[in-house]
């Protein structure tokens, strides 16, 4: 990413109209009006100066500056939902919220501590360095920042309402109950799409074929959705006990049904299997089976959506 070569060497932007600027920078990735406005960052009155430099990257620095605070604030609103779970951290419904938390702020002050790196790196370049790169890079460097202060208010977010969580059994339990409808909702849809589905036997090749293992891979997550359903309320029902407070009601009577239903659909799914759909795709819908067999309650749902990734027969 450098200036347009001019006899040997790079064309000098300085005190160049933005417009012009804009026409000989080299950059195929970006059209005219990218390179425009990113050439604006280091302009003053349209023209392109070096000395509009430190002016952008201080402007970017502040925004740096606040991003950064912002992970730092996350990481304080961290340690004191820590501090408010350690009575009930053994449980495993707490313990896996709080690592995928950890985990959240680790990546989040991973590219917190990238950035400044950036700013020093475009620091080295002010005073000689390609002013379209420099440009580049300050709007880079922007808007990675505010992409870190997004990640980190969101984490902050969180957070808070995971401490509420902890807090308030009551808000608990409208959660479970929450997640229980979701779950009842998707199986509805997969209910009504196994509904029109028909094992016509239109071979391997068909859109039904494709759909049907679609629908396959779909039910047996859900079956993993059930399970967690299941360990959240025993794991809500202990904490109740434990705190002497009355356990989660009404609840599982709802995930039975839910059950019931999800067995309805298995049931037909399996009865409108054409042979050469499961000649097609049979090898991957066990791996898959067989991929989640492996995982318990508390499931990590990034490392379900990672195994489902790998095995959805529409990928082959």
């Amino acid at each position: 990413m450098t200036e347009t070569a001019s006899d040997g060497g790079s064309t000098n932007l300085d005190g160049m109209s933005t417009e012009r600027a804009a026409e000989l920078v080299n950059d195929d990735e970006r059209d005219l009006g990218e390179r425009r406005e990113t050439l604006a960052i280091v302009a003053r009155d349209g023209t392109v100066r070096r000395a509009a430099v430190d002016d952008a990257l201080a402007n970017a620095s502040k925004v740096v500056t606040t991003a950064e605070t912002r992970v730092e604030l996350a990481a304080e609103k961290l340690d004191g939902a820590r501090e408010t779970a350690s009575p009930v951290a053994d449980l495993d419904l707490v313990s896996t919220r709080l690592g995928d938390f950890d985990a959240r702020l680790d990546a989040v002050e991973d590219r917190s501590d990238a950035l400044g790196e950036a700013v020093q790196e475009v620091l080295a370049m002010r005073a000689e360095g390609d002013l379209y790169e420099v440009a580049r890079r300050i709007r880079r460097l922007t808007t990675a920042a505010t992409e870190v202060q997004r990640a980190a208010d969101d984490l902050q977010f969180e957070l808070g309402s995971f401490e509420e969580w902890l807090t308030d059994p009551d808000r608990r339990a409208a959660e479970l109950d929450g997640d229980v409808d979701a779950v009842a909702e998707s199986i509805e849809e997969l209910d009504e799409l196994s509904e029109a589905l028909g094992g016509d036997g239109s071979g391997p090749e068909s859109e039904a074929g494709r759909t049907w293992a679609a629908a396959r891979v779909r039910h047996r997550v859900a079956s993993l959705l059930i399970a967690d359903l299941r360990a959240e309320l025993a794991a809500l029902r202990r904490w109740a006990e434990r705190e002497g407070a009355p356990a989660p009601s009404g609840i599982e009577p709802q995930i039975d049904e839910v059950q019931g239903r999800h067995g309805a659909v298995g049931d037909r799914l399996a009865s409108q299997a054409d042979p050469e759909w499961v000649a097609r795709f049979g090898d991957r819908l066990t791996a898959l089976d067989e991929a989640l067999a492996a995982m318990e309650p508390p499931v990590a749902w990034g490392e379900v959506e990672a195994v489902v990734a790998e095995h959805r027969p529409e990928a082959e």
